[in-house]
Parts: C-alpha cells; structure tokens; sequence
C-alpha cells in the first residue's frame, strides 16, 4: 500500500518526507475502504455516485415582461 501512496503523490506532483507518508497512509487506507463500499450495494453497481452537480442551462429574457394570460381577463 505505501507503494501506491507514493506513486499517486509522485503522480499529482506532491512531495512527501517519510512521516507525512506514514500520516497520509493511515488516512489513505481508510479512505480506499469507505470508496470501495460505494460499488459494493449491488443496485448501485453500475450507477455513478452523486460526486458532480450538473447545471442544466435555460435561457430566460428576464428584461422582457411575461406575456398575458388568454385565459385570466384584465380587469377594468
């Protein structure tokens, strides 16, 4: 495992002394655990956790007042 640590840190760039490395695997272990447990629900298996918000854009006039109801008559 340490292995891995250090190759994901080397990866991203991150310098690491020894005793960094022994903190941030104790937390890594435990962190690879909690993820893995997100695949293991069988309904979830193939869906794709809700890490990301997806805006979907709409435009809208917001100058342009909305047109009139045809069904709601002004009143006098």
């Amino acid at each position: 495992m340490t292995d891995v640590l250090k190759n994901l840190l080397a990866a991203a760039g991150l310098p690491a002394s020894d005793s960094e490395t022994a903190a941030y695997l104790a937390g890594y272990e435990a962190q690879r655990i909690a993820v893995d447990a997100l695949y293991e629900v069988p309904a979830a298996r193939y869906a794709d956790p809700a890490l990301r918000f997806r805006a979907g854009a709409r435009i809208t006039d917001w100058a342009t007042p909305p047109a009139a109801s045809p069904a709601v008559s002004p009143e006098p």
